[in-house]
């Protein structure tokens, strides 16, 4: 048993590593470089939710395409906290003190997030055409918690059913 906890553990600490160097990669990135990786993808979103985009006027179109891209950015920096909140949240669930204080692992693990976060901001004020922003901070922060509390409640879920099939 303790094996498989110790493998789980690596596993889970070069999945957090991965992924924190992955979010330091797209906070490298330039002003332009991540417009442009934004662009691409609101792009393909704005052809989802108007069908008839190219047939808009250029007015439209700009408004569509920004207020497209807003959502998408965010949506974007939501998202990678999350996965961030499971790892590290998963991580701190191999200990065996999680299961004596689980309100302490939505603490933790959003505090770590929340850390991330800022330190990722403060980054991209070093980056050519990029500069930190609280709202996005607590986007993060917020993306991050609710990765957290998804995986404590699949966990609760899946402990709560093995105990009713035990029975």
């Amino acid at each position: 048993m303790k094996i498989k906890i110790w493998l789980l553990r690596i596993l889970l600490i070069a999945a957090l590593l991965w992924w924190l160097s992955t979010i330091f990669g797209f906070s490298a990135e330039t002003g332009e470089e991540s417009q442009s990786f934004s662009d691409r993808i609101t792009i393909r979103v704005v052809h989802l939710i108007e069908e008839d985009y190219e047939n808009l006027n250029p007015a439209q179109q700009k408004t569509l395409f920004e207020k497209t891209s807003f959502a998408v950015r965010k949506i974007g920096h939501f998202g990678e906290y999350a996965i961030l909140g499971v790892l590290v949240s998963g991580l701190l669930m191999t200990f065996s003190w999680f299961w004596k204080k689980r309100n302490a692992l939505l603490m933790i693990s959003t505090a770590v997030c929340l850390l991330y976060a800022v330190t990722d901001e403060v980054h991209q004020g070093f980056v050519s055409g990029r500069s930190p922003k609280v709202f996005d901070g607590l986007v993060d922060t917020a993306g991050g918690f609710s990765g957290t509390l998804f995986l404590w409640i699949l966990v609760t879920m899946v402990l709560m059913i093995k105990r009713k099939r035990k029975r």
